[in-house]
This record gives C-alpha cells, structure tokens and sequence, in this order.
C-alpha cells in the first residue's frame, strides 16, 4: 500500500494550475465489495469531530444511529482523546455519558499519509468501518493554497484510500458552496446541484482546496466510489441557544468589527447563513437515505440575508452603528489596525476584506432540489433569518463576551468581552429570553388614581427602613468634578427638568393598612445650595470635599416625607465645582446614574442655548413597572423561578471565612476598601484565557474569587451574591428607579478541580440562575428558606453599566472615588475595567477585618490569577498555598440546640408569635430566630407583635441580642422589673 504525501505537486502561488491538482492517486481503486452495513452501520469513521460543526455530526450519528463512531484526532494519546473531545462536546452542551463507550478515538493526522497510522493500523481501521463522513479541514481564509493542501487535498485523498480496503465504504463528503464563488459563475441564473466548480478561475486558498477536494471525491466516484458531497452555506450557531464556534469566520468577525468601530457598509447584497443544528440533521438524514448516493447537496438558507435587514436588526438591539461605504469602512479598520498595533483582531479583519473573492459581493442564487426531495417529509428545515433568530445569536454574542454590550441584552454582572480563539470550555445551551417562559414581561401604565404598589425590591428596602429608620447604609452617594465655566443657574434648572420628567423621583413610601404604597407628589422643588470654598487651600479643599461628601451622605433620609434626593454644589474655582448628589436606593440604581448625568448633559447643553429640553416625554414610569412585575411574577411564572432556586439552593453551607475579629453582637455596616490596579500585561492575559475558553469576563473573575474564598475557608460548596440590572425591556433603560436584583452564585470545588474544569461549572450556574434572575431577593430568602448568615457574608460585582457623559456642553465631567465607610456584606469584591485595565475594589466589615488583611487577600487574588492565566489545567491542589488563609477567629458552625418547650406565660407568648409568624409547628427556647428562617420582613412582623403584646418598646438592636425565646424573655422580665409595662 503505497504513501503518496509527493503525488500531487506543490506548486507556488504564481504558478498555481490548479486543474492539474486535481489528481488522485491511480493505484486507489474501489474494487472490494460494498460493505454489508451500509443502510444499517455498525461502525462509522468521522474527521473533523473537534470542528464546529463536526461537534453536531457527532452528536446526530451518535442519536440516529447505533454505530461506533470512531473519530480521528491529532494528540498524544488516547485518554488525551477521548478528554478533548468531551472538553469539546460540553462546549456545546452535547456531552452525553450514556454515549461515552460507543466514542472511539483515532489518534492520527488528516495531513500525514495513511492519516499518520501505520499500515497496519490503517487496514485494520478499513476493515471495521461501514461509513465514512469526512468533515475535517483547515479552515482559513487568509492561507494561500500550498500551505492547505496537505490537509485538505491530501487528507481527502487518504480518506478516499481509507474507504476503497477491504470492503467499499461510501464517504459524505463536506464540502462549501464558496467553491462556486468564482467569475464563471458570476452570472449565473442559478447554480444547480449538479454543477461542477470552475478549477481555473477560483480565488482564496481555501476555496481551491474544497475544490479541489471535491474533484478528486468525483474522480473517486467515477471508479466506483458512493458518494455524497455536501456544501453548506456559511454555518452560524445552534439556531435554539445560539452558540457558535465559528466566531473567527468572516462574517462574525465583520460584525464584530463593524459594531465595535460603530460603522455597516452599506450593501445591497445578501448574505446566505444557516444554522449549524440544520446543517447536521440534514446531512445525517439524507446521509442515510441509499438514493442519496452519488449527489450533491446545496444546504443553504431559502432565504438570504440582506445586509440591509441585518443593519437594521442589529440597530434594533441598540448598537449604534451608522451606514457608510465599504471603502470607508475599509479606512476604519486600517486607521485601527494602525493605532492599535497589538490588537490582531484587526489585523485579521483588514486581511479579511482585502482578500481575494469580493467577500461582500451579490452571490448567485443556488437550486436546492437534491436537498428538498431528500428532507421530504421530514421536520427539517432551515429556519429565516429572521429577527429572532438574529436576536438569539447576538443574545450568544453578548452573553459570550464576544460583542460589546447592546442595551437590549445587557446585564450588569453578564460582563463580558471577547472569545475569538476556542482551544476548550463549557458553555450551557443558552435558552434566550425570546423563548423562555421567564422572558421579560411588558410593562403597561396603569392608572395613578389608586393605591400604588412597591416592586419587590423596593419592598425589601423599605421593610429594612422600618427596622433601622434613618439608617444611611442605603443611601446611593455620587460626586463628580466639574471643571468649565459653568452656569449655575441652568444647572439647577436642568436637574428640576429631570425631577419633572421623572416620577419616582418625587415619589415617598407611606404605609396604608398596613401595607406600603407609592405616593407621587404632582411637583417637588429641589435645591441646589452652593458651598463656596475658593478660599481654602487645594489639600484643604479636598479635605473639605470629603468631609461635606460624607456629611450628606449620612444625613438619613425619610421615606415617608421626602424628598429622597440631594444635591449640593461645592465651588473649588472660578471654573472648577464639585457637584454632590445623594440619592435612596429606594428610587436609585448603578445603572440610574448614568441615565440621570445623560439626561443632565442633554438638558443643560439645550437650556444653555435657551431651547427647550429636546427629551422626549416617558410613556412608562417607574411605577408601571412596580405593578407589571406583580401582575406577572405569579402562577407558572413564579413556580418556575422557585423550583429552580429550591433546586440549586439545597443544602447550602454558610460560608465561613476566617476573621480577624469574633463577629459583633449586633450586626453593623462600618466598613473600608481596598483597591487592587491589574496591569495591562495581566488584563490582556485574563482577556485571551476568555477567548480561549469562550466565557465571559465576569465568570473568569467570579472563578478566581471562589478559588480565593475556597483558600481561605476551606470549604468546597461556595455560595456569594451579586447583583444584576433587572432592566430586561427596553423602556426601562431609560428609566430612573430601583430595578437591579440580587442573586445567588453556588459553585461546587469539590474533587480537585482544575480552573478550566472550575470555569465550567461557575459558567453553567451563572447561566441558569441568568435566566432565573426575576425572584425578587427578599422572596428567594423567605420563599426557599436560605439561612439568613448566608446572604451577608461575600459578593462579587463586575461593573459594566453604560459609559457617562465625559463633558457636559464643554464643561469637563468627573466621576470622584468617594470612601463611603459603609460596608453591606463581610467582603465584597467589585471589578470593571478602565483603560484597559482591571481595577478591583475590595470592601470589608471593619469589625471582622484587619486592613493589613484585606490588603494580603487581594495580593493573592492577583497571585491566582496570574497562577491561571499561565496554566489553567492545574487543579487547585497545585496552587499556592497562603499561610495566613489559615483561620484566626472561625466563625462557629450553626449547631442546632436540643429542643426545650416553652416553660412560662412569657415564654409561650413569644413562642406563639414566632411559630404564627416563621409557619413553624414548634420551636425550642434556645432555637435561634435567624437560624430556623427569621429574616427582614419575619423581624418586622415579630418586633410589631412583640411590642402589641408586651406594650413596651423593644429597639431591633434587642432582637439581635436576644434572638431566642430565652433571652428575649429575660430580657422583657428586666423590663418588667424595672416597672416597664409587661404581660
């Protein structure tokens, strides 16, 4: 049998005849029988199984039939293999364990002769199989043809040989309708099935390679050879998730640029893509089908794509984009190539549009019929184009991190950027708002002449509110640094303007038998008094700028009165202020701030030429929002989300970190931050393990915290908070008010994971608790039952919110980083990205943590993400281990006391209210209330009967002192002693 890597020339490119190419060696001839098998294999071969869409042929040959695949791939060894190929499928999500022995690999090289087996491997290989897919390519359009060829003409060539021993296999051959793309068939009414590429005027290396591909399965053919060939249009992602593997095709890496650069070239010409699912499902079924042998198959979108139609789409999902020429469109990507020398993205997309072939050029029609006669009666068909479907693959785009956050799909904490190079991963099947039960609702105005409901969210705040009144950990501080001449007059002005505009701003919460309600003044006056400290020296006066921030950030607010805002003007200069603006967090949200200082900046820029606000006016409030949400988080809706987190919620541990300090009797929110600067070196580093992974930022960064608060407590099963927008429609974008939610993030590090095995797991939580995220906070904690410790002790936070104005009408606008000595969990992390840098932000309870520990703590975050980015294949036991992790003060596991019944009057009358109120059977004396369920809106029920039924005053600091019927009886006996009114 002989090796024939020299028979077919290797021409350069000046020289290139590509007709003569097309020779298959003589010697391979189809002289065996047929393999008895074939309408029924046994054992099937199949190339390109690590490729996009080898990954989805796959997985149909492994559901349609009852065959061995055996798979051909380049490692080392077997066990290699078979762990990249299963890294590969639950990439996808379609890595099934039932199919693991019927998964055989072939370790080998579609470049080498005999595919890199010996010859007696070779045979022996001939001999077991019934089928052959060849699916396997080099796909790049920017190689010449000489540097492909070995792959993909001579590896066909080899796999013809594979199928012509011992017995006749028929080859389902992959091929590409970019093989037509050629000036012969520029004009042409239609291309059939039955046409053959034109050799001779066929441009772009891979293009010829398919081509030539093609002739020598046709040669083959000729000899006896039962064939099929197969050419797809331009593959796109899974049409139900989205998920794509193709993100370095020309097409993702044109809309990439385009939206990144915010120009389309304006074309009128189309674009024929279809979906990777399709494109599987049919080849395995017209693959089966013995009349199928011998034909050609067109796989394309019935309907084309205008380019036009995908502008507008992409506008839709609030890209800014504009029109321009293709040529200026090329003047973009070179002016950025040249500017950002580093980045190869655009070097990529330069070559791309300077290729051969007139990539964006009108593209004849192609004949299906082969493909329709054979799907006949089938389920298969390829679904439009249309604005669903585009919508889900940008869906994928985002949530990936491979296209910048658009308004119609963005989430705080689904932070990401961008995955180009895919070497491994995880990704779970996306299941999009548009088709998932827990879409976002819509949101109708309702009529303000009744009593108006709070959100859910803002429920919880104003339940915390009546336990600690006036408590300022809930208000929302900004200060920003004006520097122009600017006019304060019209600044106040402005910020009235936005008051008007904006309902909840002149909204108070007042409580109406016993329920809170909205209640919407018709006008509200704020002030903007000005503090004039150009006399003080620049420390001083910076000294003072603090001072006055903190001051007015810990004035309380009165929900029931109002207003919930303040604004104060600090004058540094003739032409520098420093503009403080305190807001409630009942009415406020990270996003809110930056839809508040556009607005601002569009209002002053027209009031300062005397034109009236050019903001047109809002056809929802917030309000309306309050109400639809209540209206539609009930019956399935809501039995959905709380089957999902009773699910992903059992069991869970508290998370016990190691303290500096025992934990205070009573909980407060003193607290201080520590920063940590990621250097550009290292962020680009944590950028291109995310594009080799294919996950987003904010599950890169979530894994290396779990990994750190894993190395500090020990514990497997780690459980944090963090936030997300909660703006899922579009109106809301536009809207001031508290729409953000909490979620809850459970991963489990348990048998030694390795970071890319870790990433995998964080990845497949956080896109499920994505799609689960509409349980308001308040009722996942009272509704599943999670103990109360758990919710205060970590978050992680990725900032990812739309940009702010950086001037307003020429005056220069400044975000100022304000310490606010407030601290809502033990430790929380925030990260974003500034300049091409990570920035993080480590906030801790001062009462719990020493400064000098915090400090150490982000040092080895660094560490780990460092220890990542140089190998994410080593497990956690072979990270560094940091001595002081190791455990100070240990916060004390929760054991449950044994049970005493209630032994007094006193002692019965607290049992009795807190069984009514916890829906409790029986509770001990020393059973601690936070424990067995007590939460926010539970101690709000208890304090108001406690106080009802002993007719004594009792502050909420006494209910977490005294948290047992035990203590809290004792307690009201002093109480009673010291002739305060008692039972």
């Amino acid at each position: 049998m002989p090796q024939t890597e020299t028979l077919i020339a290797k021409p350069t490119a000046d020289q290139l005849d590509l007709p003569a190419e097309a020779v298959l060696d003589p010697t391979i001839q189809f002289q065996a029988p047929l393999s008895n098998n074939v309408k029924k294999p046994k054992s099937i071969f199949l190339t390109g199984a690590t490729g996009f869409l080898g990954a989805y042929l796959l997985n149909e040959l492994l559901h349609q039939t009852t065959a061995d695949i055996h798979y051909l791939i380049r490692c080392g060894d077997i066990d290699t293999g078979k762990q990249r190929l299963k890294s590969h499928l639950q990439f996808y999500s379609l890595w099934s364990e039932k199919f693991n022995s019927r998964i055989i690999p072939i370790v080998g090289d579609l470049s080498k002769p005999l595919l890199g087996l010996s010859q007696e491997k070779f045979r022996e290989l001939a001999g077991q199989l019934d089928v052959i897919y060849h699916n396997g390519a080099w796909v790049n359009s920017a190689c010449p043809y000489s540097t492909l060829k070995a792959t993909n003409v001579l590896g066909t060539q080899e796999v013809i040989r594979l199928a012509s021993l011992t017995k006749t296999k028929p080859v389902h051959f992959i091929s590409t309708a970019a093989v037509f793309f050629s000036p012969a068939y520029s004009q042409a009414q239609e291309i059939s099935e039955t046409d053959i590429p034109d050799l001779a005027t066929l441009k772009g290396g891979y293009r010829q390679s398919k081509a030539v591909a093609e002739q020598l399965v046709r040669i083959a053919q000729d000899r006896g050879l039962p064939a099929c060939i197969y050419r797809p249009s331009r593959i796109m992602g899974d049409s139900q998730t989205g998920i794509n593997g193709n993100t370095q095709d020309f097409f993702c890496s044109l809309l990439k640029g385009c939206i990144k650069l915010g120009k389309f070239p304006a074309l009128e010409t189309a674009t024929n893509l279809v979906p990777v699912d399709y494109v599987a499902q049919a080849i395995v079924n017209l693959s089966g089908q013995e009349k199928s042998l011998g034909k050609a198959f067109h796989l394309l979108n019935p309907q084309p794509l205008p380019w036009a139609k995908l502008f507008d789409e992409i506008c839709s999902l609030g890209y800014s984009v504009e029109k321009v020429t293709y040529d200026k469109l090329l003047a973009a990507v070179e002016h950025q190539a040249s500017k950002s020398p580093e980045d190869e993205f655009y070097f990529s997309l330069l070559l791309l549009l300077s290729s051969p072939g007139a990539l964006l050029n009108k593209k004849p029609p192609f004949g299906i019929v082969h493909t329709l006669e054979g799907l006949a009666g089938t389920s298969i068909a390829c679904p439009p184009m249309d604005k669903k479907l585009i919508a889900t693959y940008c869906n994928y785009f985002h949530k990936s991190g491979y296209l910048p956050v658009a308004p119609a799909l963005s989430e705080v904490n689904a932070a990401s950027n961008k995955p180009a190079k895919k070497t491994s991963g995880f990704w779970k099947s996306i299941r999009t708002n548009i088709k998932s039960k827990n879409r976002a609702f819509s949101i109708k105005p309702v009529p303000r002449d009744g009593k108006l409901p709070l959100s859910f969210g803002q429920e919880r705040l104003w339940l915390i509110d009546q336990l600690q009144p006036g408590n300022p950990v809930h208000n929302l501080r900004a200060a920003f640094r004006l520097k122009g001449a600017l006019n304060i007059a019209v600044l106040e002005k402005s910020i009235q303007e936005i008051v008007r505009r904006h309902e909840i701003l002149r909204t108070t919460f007042r409580e109406v038998n016993g329920q809170p309600v909205q209640v919407i003044s018709p006008a509200l006056t704020i002030e903007l008094p000005l503090v004039n400290l150009e006399g003080l020296p620049t420390e001083q006066q910076e000294e003072e700028v603090q001072r006055l921030a903190k001051e007015v950030a810990q004035q309380p607010f009165d929900l029931a009165e109002g207003p919930l805002i303040r604004v104060k003007l600090l004058r540094l200069a003739q032409e520098e202020y420093v503009l403080l603006r305190t807001i409630h967090h009942i009415i406020n949200d990270v996003w809110s701030n930056t839809v508040f200082m556009r607005e601002l900046a569009t209002i002053y820029g027209a009031f300062c030429t005397g034109k009236p606000s050019p903001l047109p006016e809002l056809s929802i409030q917030y309000v309306d929002f309050a109400q639809s949400q209540r209206q539609w988080l009930q019956g399935e809706v809501l039995k959905s989300q709380l089957d999902y987190w009773k699910q992903q919620l059992s069991g869970v541990s508290v998370l016990q970190l190691s303290t500096d300090y025992s934990p205070p009797t009573a909980p407060n929110y003193r607290g201080a931050a520590q920063y940590l600067l990621l250097s550009k070196r290292l962020t680009k580093a944590i950028k291109e393990l995310q594009n080799q992974e294919g996950v987003s930022l904010f599950v890169i960064l979530l894994a290396a915290f779990k990994t750190l608060l894993y190395q500090y407590s020990g514990q497997e099963d780690i459980i944090l908070c963090s936030p997300v927008a909660g703006r899922q429609q579009m109106v809301t974008k536009k809207l001031l008010g508290y729409f953000s939610n909490i979620v809850l993030l459970r991963t489990d590090l348990a048998k030694n994971p390795s970071f890319r095995e870790l990433l995998g797991r964080v990845n497949k939580v956080h896109i499920g608790v994505i799609e689960h995220q509409h349980l308001p906070f308040q009722q996942l904690v009272e509704s599943v039952g999670v103990p109360s410790t758990t919710l205060s002790r970590a978050m992680f936070t990725l900032q990812n919110v739309p940009s702010q104005p950086k001037e307003i009408a020429g005056i220069g606008v400044s975000f100022l980083d304000m310490e606010e000595g407030i601290a809502n969990f033990d430790i929380s992390l925030s990260m974003k990205e500034k300049e091409e840098q990570l920035i993080g932000v480590l906030r801790y309870k001062t009462d719990l943590f020493r400064e000098s520990t915090v400090k150490q703590m982000l040092d080895n975050f660094q560490i780990l993400l460092e220890a990542f980015v140089a190998n994410p294949e080593q497990h956690l036991s072979d990270l560094p281990i940091f001595a002081e992790a190791k455990p100070s003060q240990v916060p004390n596991q929760p054991v449950e006391p044994a049970y005493l019944a209630p032994q007094n009057e006193r002692e019965l009358a607290i049992a009795a209210i807190w069984q009514e109120v916890l829906q409790v059977e029986k509770v001990g004396i020393h059973a601690n209330f936070f424990d067995i369920g007590g939460r926010s809106l539970a101690m709000v029920r208890v304090y108001t009967k406690l106080r009802e039924i002993f007719d004594c005053e009792i502050s909420v600091v006494e209910l977490f002192k005294y948290p047992t019927i035990s203590g809290m009886a004792q307690y009201l006996s002093l109480k009673h002693a010291s002739n305060e009114p008692s039972i």
